[in-house]
């Protein structure tokens, strides 16, 4: 990873060492954010679970006001902004201590956390050429999961030697070393501006493309099953399969060294493929993996069942971003990438509380919930097949066309292109 680095822009470079620190940050605080919730400050399971809808809700304007902020003001402002704010909204769970505050804090943290991401994936789109943009995705992916590997693992021994709480801390103080770092060393890449006005109701216009609509709305779905990684798996590993805290917390981190370890090779050999074809694989095979939980009795057991999630997960995030990148056009980048982070969200936020909704609902059978959201995962990943129809041959399988493309004179070529 680090050769292939040298030869990608110094915006991209930064980019890459900011989300390793940064995630860092999460990798630290959200495997046991869930269980600090529930088991040291006795919050309910239905109201922990609104608390993590609200914390999802909140991202879903941001993701929006972030792209919008993108395209007007800059993508490095919108980064300092977001990391800068987060700091001290992180900092604020230390002093949450009931349902209504930790609500609040949840509110702000993800409204200002969330604004990164749009304009950290539009800064990737205006740097990065369409052909290289899986494999640099990829990369970005790998830097925050070596910052997840050692969060977690940070995580144990801080909540080993001290009370959960003090995580908040450390993560406020990483973040605040992301903000440095980017304030310092990230340049501006923002193309220049065509002088439209950019407004919400035209960000919402973007769903008027259907193939980019569409696929923001599978990919909504997958994070729909997806986040209960996040929510319901932290209570169904340590109160229905007795784990201990900290050795929870090493799941986190065996999943982020499969990818730092195989994302780049994933990457790859799907970028040769067919695209819908490896997101529906991608989506099945990641719902086989929640599914099969219902059989587990113990940390290896679901050990097991977290590495063939990775592999679904490895397969469906070497190319989504890439493909989701290409629709946009260049300046509009920003907006895009907030749209389809807006329905990502909005997928994640209705299943934080729907699977804790359904742990209340089903208190002596909290295995169902595993089949139920691998049908759901299953069932809805015929959607690709649609896709593959609207998008046709051409943008599903582009390293065939540019292989042909290849074999192209240079006139015939700059025909075509007219």
């Amino acid at each position: 990873m680090l050769e292939g680095l040298r030869s990608y822009p110094r915006a991209f470079k930064v980019l890459i060492a900011s989300a390793l620190i940064e995630n860092m940050a999460f990798g630290l605080i959200i495997p046991y954010l869930t269980i600090y919730l529930v088991k040291d400050t006795g919050i309910p399971e239905t109201l922990a679970g609104i608390i993590l809808m609200g914390y999802t809700l909140s991202g879903i304007p941001a993701m929006i006001f972030g792209g919008i902020l993108a395209d007007k003001i800059g993508r490095r402002r919108v980064l300092l902004i977001s990391l800068g704010l987060t700091t001290i909204t992180i900092l604020m769970y230390f002093f949450a201590y009931d349902f209504t505050t930790f609500f609040i804090v949840a509110l702000a943290d993800s409204f200002v956390g969330t604004m990164y991401m749009p304009a950290a994936n539009a800064m990737i789109a205006d740097v990065i050429p369409s052909a290289n943009r899986p494999k640099a995705y990829s990369m970005l992916r790998i830097a925050w999961n070596i910052g997840i590997i050692f969060g977690p693992v940070a995580g144990a021994m801080i909540v080993a030697a001290a009370e959960i709480k003090w995580l908040f801390v450390f993560g406020a103080g990483i973040i605040f070393s992301a903000f440095c770092m980017n304030s310092v060393f990230i340049p501006e890449t923002k193309p220049e501006d065509t002088g439209e006005e950019i407004t919400f109701r035209k960000t919402l216009a973007v769903a008027a493309d259907k193939p980019f609509f569409l696929i923001s709305a599978l990919s909504g779905v997958f994070w729909f099953f997806f986040s209960q990684w996040m929510s319901v798996l932290p209570i169904y590993a340590t109160v229905n399969l007795a784990i201990s805290e900290y050795i929870w917390g090493l799941l986190f981190a065996v999943s982020a060294i499969m990818t730092v370890l195989f994302q780049i090779w994933v990457t790859s050999k799907t970028e040769k493929l067919r695209r819908s074809n490896v997101l529906m694989a991608g989506q099945l095979v990641a719902s086989f993996g929640f599914a099969l939980i219902f059989f587990a009795t113990d940390f290896w057991s679901l050990l097991g069942f977290v590495v063939v999630i990775t592999v679904g997960d490895l397969l469906y995030m070497s190319i989504i971003s890439a493909i989701i990148a290409d629709f946009a056009p260049e300046d509009k980048r920003g907006i895009y990438m907030g749209f389809s982070g807006f329905v990502q969200t909005l997928g994640g936020g209705a299943g934080f509380f729907f699977g804790m909704a359904l742990l209340d609902i089903l208190p002596h059978n909290h295995e169902l919930v595993w089949p139920i959201f691998g049908a759901i995962g299953g069932f809805t990943s015929v959607g690709y097949l649609v896709f593959r129809r609207m998008i046709g041959p051409e943008r599903d399988h582009p390293a065939a066309f540019r292989k042909d493309a290849a074999k192209v004179s240079p006139e015939v070529r700059r025909l075509k292109e007219f």
